[in-house]
This record gives structure tokens, C-alpha cells and sequence, in this order.
């Protein structure tokens, strides 16, 4: 794919071309986040596929995030929410979005498993109701900015 875009680059202009193309890639892409800290293992599954998580690894809605019993990650999002998991742990990012011009968006988790904590950045603070994470047994929503969940079993 990088062999073709460099001679479509070459050939239709060169680096103003190929730096457009770029950023039309990287909008495409809809990162929503990225892994800040990772320790022991640490796995992103992203559809149907699963690969380790180091640090760095940025995030698209709809990944699943897992921690194995010796693993723990901290995820920095782009509206400054941070949320942190422990040992075995899974969480699914169902739904992310953010107009980093009017704070407005959602964020929707689902906490599978796991010891959980989330500090609710720029959309908590224009919109509370924006953020919602949900548990097997329940959600949590609303004026809540800071909160962990623990999720027992497997």
C-alpha cells in the first residue's frame, strides 16, 4: 500500500499530493485514544483479531481492551478521559465520539470484567450525560466525572 501511494504521490505531484493523502487517511481512521501505560499483558482485540497492547497503541471505537492476571493499562482518550483497568480485566469501547471544538460527543463503555476506574475529561464536563458506562448488571451515567466499577467473574 506504501508503494502505491508514494508513486501515486510522484506521480500526480509529489509531496503536496501525498501529504493530502495522508490526512485524509489519518481522518479515516477515527482514533478515539491511545494506550499510556501498559504492564504485563495487556491485549486489543479489534475485529476478531487480538494483538498486545504496548504502550502507544492507539484506539478505535470498537476495540476491546484485556487484561491477563499479571496486566494492567491505562487509556488516555481525546477528550482528556482517562480510564485505568486491572488484572483481568475487559473492556469494550462501544461508542466514541468528540468535536474537540464544542466538547460535545459520547463515550459509552462496557466493563465485561474487571476493576475499572474512568475521570471523565472535556465531554464530562460539557455534557455529563455523554459519558455512560455499563456492567452486566447496571450503568452508570449522569453527574459522575470520577468512579471505579468492579466486575467479578470470567
Amino acid at each position: 500500500m506504501n508503494h502505491r501511494r508514494v508513486l501515486l504521490a510522484s506521480l500526480l505531484g509529489g509531496a503536496v499530493f501525498f501529504g493530502l493523502l495522508s490526512r485524509v487517511d489519518a481522518q479515516a481512521t477515527a482514533w478515539v485514544g491511545q494506550i499510556k501505560v501498559s504492564r504485563g499483558i495487556v491485549l486489543l482485540d479489534r475485529d476478531g483479531q487480538r494483538y498486545p497492547a504496548p504502550v502507544g497503541v492507539r484506539l478505535k471505537e470498537g476495540d476491546t481492551i484485556l487484561t491477563e492476571a499479571n496486566g494492567s493499562v491505562g487509556l488516555m482518550f481525546n477528550d482528556n478521559s482517562t480510564l485505568a483497568m486491572g488484572p483481568n480485566g475487559e473492556v469494550v469501547l462501544e461508542r466514541y465520539a468528540y468535536d474537540s471544538t464544542t466538547y460535545m460527543g459520547a463515550f459509552d463503555a462496557y466493563v465485561k470484567r474487571g476493576a475499572v476506574s474512568i475521570e471523565a475529561g472535556n465531554l464530562g464536563r460539557q455534557a455529563p450525560e455523554a459519558v455512560r458506562v455499563k456492567t452486566p448488571l447496571a450503568e452508570i451515567r449522569g453527574q459522575t466525572r470520577s468512579f471505579g466499577v468492579e466486575v467479578e467473574g470470567r
